[in-house]
């Protein structure tokens, strides 16, 4: 082979090795995967307690409040708490905006009766909540005045600041009668009342359920008073 066959022959070689290193060594750079995005979930604001809304809200001492019996959301708390508190101050803007269309004449004649001075004697109201028969939710205020006690029942229904309260019609010496659990017990003396009504003997329909059962006991215990009912579920009342 000549001399210039040989130097043709180098490039060549030369010229093939130099491309292809040239493209097998080329690095391959490869686009970053995305990163997936963790969501991470707001934590559910806590509910306040009924100690620390009474402080916020500035609610009468007068109301007492289980925690364990409490609504489990915070505006239904306020909404009972705001309410009770209204009716012990005898605030009537309040108290108008609170109950229902029915309720509201009747308020103007308890507030010209002297609800006010009814309320000042009160001297602690246990609130207790619980369901109608309905399902609905209702709420019972224990007043405690002096060594007596008086109940009165509410349906309350809406959220927030709409949360409006019925009163249900309470029979006469209705405390005398309950025992339990309050709420449901005043429910099935309700419906033992409505079944008396009906029976043919007329003037059953007259005879509330509660004062049977406590006439057929009184003559049990030879007709003695048998004293102030015991609170439901509650602490003993605070000493004064």
């Amino acid at each position: 082979m000549n001399l210039s066959k040989k130097f043709t022959v180098l490039a060549l070689i030369s010229s093939v090795t130099f491309f292809g290193f040239g493209c097998g060594g080329e690095e391959v750079v490869e686009a970053p995967k995305p990163k997936a995005r963790t969501v991470v979930a707001k934590p559910k604001p806590k509910i306040k307690t009924v100690d620390a809304l009474k402080d916020e809200l500035a609610i009468d001492d007068r109301i007492y409040f289980d925690e364990l019996e409490a609504p489990r959301d915070e505006p239904s708390r306020v909404a009972l708490l705001e309410f009770f508190n209204a009716l012990l101050s005898v605030d009537e803007a309040a108290l108008q905006n609170a109950v229902s269309f029915s309720d509201k004449l009747e308020l103007d004649a308890m507030v010209s009766a002297g609800l006010a001075e009814y309320m000042d004697a009160v001297s602690r109201v246990d609130l207790k909540v619980g369901l109608d028969p309905a399902g609905g939710s209702c709420v019972m205020g224990i007043f405690e005045i002096g060594m007596e006690y008086q109940v009165q029942l509410w349906n309350f229904s809406g959220k927030g600041k709409n949360i409006t309260f019925s009163s249900l019609s309470i029979p006469p010496n209705l405390v005398s009668t309950l025992s339990g659990d309050w709420i449901e017990n005043y429910f099935a003396l309700q419906a033992k009342q409505a079944e008396i009504a009906l029976q043919p003997d007329a003037g059953a329909s007259y005879v509330l359920a509660g004062e049977t059962d406590r006439a057929a006991q009184s003559d049990d215990d030879g007709g003695g008073p048998s004293g102030p009912p015991k609170r439901p579920g509650g602490p003993a009342a605070p000493s004064r």
